[in-house]
């Protein structure tokens, strides 16, 4: 009878199963008992720690501004990612440049609108800036491209022999009648590399005589570089020298051939360097 009894309380069918006692069997009803995500959590305090960890998170996002939302509400939203309160709180590294401030005041204004943050307004400051040296790169390459086209060019129109004679008389008309406005215009665009133009000047300056060299007892034909410097210097500096006062006076009768003579003794001087 005994064995029985043994064998009948090893039975599966008699035996009552073991419930493990766990935080999860004492708090959480039999649906959530096994849940994976629940089992991480050693016990109750941590489950709610966790739970107020979340909550903190949850609380210091930010909410963006719905379709409706006030000025007021967009710019707290501005102010809570980051941007600065006022337009001269960005502190921005900007390149030496030839940036005017009355321009970067209206680009820090543009940005703070915008609700750009500190490190946005960086980001666009630099991005203008490499466009910006991109572009001059690629405008001083294709005038010296131009100006090497025009030189090509005109040399084989006016031979090698003409062509030094040539340029120096289109040199000396703009020269002698461009303003300054006009030749910084000029030094900005290159548009005096341009074939048309040179042999335009070239025209202006042949209708015009050349004086003759005073001091020097040369003609301008004879002329050479170190004597063209000596009489620049006399001109300059000797105030006896007939252009002297001529060449300082724009108002002087004879100051546009001042201008002219001394333009005339240039190019001999850079014709022969």
């Amino acid at each position: 009878m005994s064995e029985i009894e043994t064998v009948n309380s090893d039975n599966l069918i008699n035996t009552e199963p073991e419930v493990s006692d766990t935080w999860q069997t004492q708090h959480l009803p039999e649906d959530l008992r096994d849940n994976d995500t629940l089992s991480k959590f050693k016990d109750v305090g941590a489950l709610g720690n966790s739970y107020l960890e979340l909550q903190k998170m949850v609380g210091s996002r930010v909410k963006l501004p719905a379709e409706d939302a006030t000025e007021e509400d967009i710019n707290s939203f501005y102010n809570q990612i980051g941007r600065p309160e006022t337009p001269d709180k960005y502190e921005l590294n900007i390149p030496e440049s030839n940036y005017q401030q009355e321009k970067i005041k209206e680009f820090l204004d543009q940005a703070h609108a915008s609700g750009l943050t500190n490190k946005q307004a960086q980001a666009a400051v630099d991005f203008y800036h490499s466009m910006e040296v991109d572009g001059q790169v690629n405008s001083d390459a294709a005038m010296q491209q131009a100006r090497l086209d025009a030189e090509t060019s005109l040399k084989k129109e006016w031979g090698p022999t003409d062509y030094a004679k040539n340029l120096a008389v289109s040199r000396r008309a703009f020269n002698r009648f461009a303003d300054d406005d006009l030749k910084q215009f000029v030094n900005e665009t290159g548009i005096t590399n341009n074939v048309a133009m040179i042999k335009f000047l070239h025209r202006i300056g042949s209708a015009f005589n050349e004086p003759a060299l005073e001091g020097s007892g040369k003609d301008s034909g004879s002329i050479d570089a170190d004597s063209a410097k000596i009489e620049i210097a006399a001109m300059m500096k000797d105030k006896k020298h007939k252009y002297n006062e001529a060449l300082f006076d724009n108002t002087h009768a004879k100051h546009l051939e001042a201008l002219s003579y001394r333009d005339h003794l240039y190019d001999i001087v850079y014709t022969e360097e």
